[in-house]
């Protein structure tokens, strides 16, 4: 019966440790996507500066300031796109923002989970030597027991044989009658 606990302890233990290191993988994972999220985000952001100067670039090497009407259609056009290029740039940087505090989440919990993994294999390490040590104890007593057994075994065979030799003498005093208290009658008669 203890044998088996001990084996359910140590079996539990170990899958207990291997769930750890599973949701520490997990939990990896996840913050492995959020900074490719992230990542993704602050290429976005690179891109519209880049289209941002580059667009900039063209307007100043193709605005023709000699006309006043034409300045003011391509001053419009500039407006309109980067009010676009700024709307784009806050929404990019509210979602890296927003982010960012679910990376450290998971980072930190992340890293609560491989300590606790860790300290699993710990314990699963020393549940282990403690099984070990149970098995040799059990081991020891199974053969004190089997040592036991068989001396139990041995006592009776002569317990056997002692009652079959008073037997034998009570059936051979049978015939001789008491003699006070010297020679009792068989059977307790006087």
């Amino acid at each position: 019966m203890r044998y088996d606990k001990r084996l359910l302890c140590t079996f539990v233990t170990k899958w207990m440790g291997w769930l750890a290191a599973v949701l520490a993988a997990v939990l990896l994972a996840l913050v492995l996507v959020a900074i490719q999220k992230g990542l993704r985000v602050q290429h976005s952001a690179h891109t519209v500066v880049s289209d941002l100067r580059t667009t900039n670039q063209f307007f100043s090497q193709r605005a023709d300031f000699s006309a006043p009407a034409a300045a003011q259609r391509q001053v419009e056009q500039l407006e309109v796109l980067l009010t676009q290029l700024n709307t784009t740039g806050a929404a990019d940087t509210d979602q890296l923002a927003g982010l960012l505090p679910d990376m450290r989440s998971l980072l930190a919990a992340g890293q609560g989970d491989v300590t606790i993994a860790g300290r699993l294999r710990t314990v699963a390490t020393t549940l282990q030597g403690g099984a070990a040590s149970l098995h040799r104890i059990a081991a020891d007593a199974n053969t004190t027991v089997t040592g036991v057994d068989d001396q139990l075994a041995v006592a009776i065979d002569l317990v056997g044989r002692l009652n079959t030799e008073l037997r034998r003498t009570t059936t051979k005093l049978a015939p001789i009658p008491a003699q006070d208290a010297i020679i009792p009658a068989p059977g307790g008669a006087r």
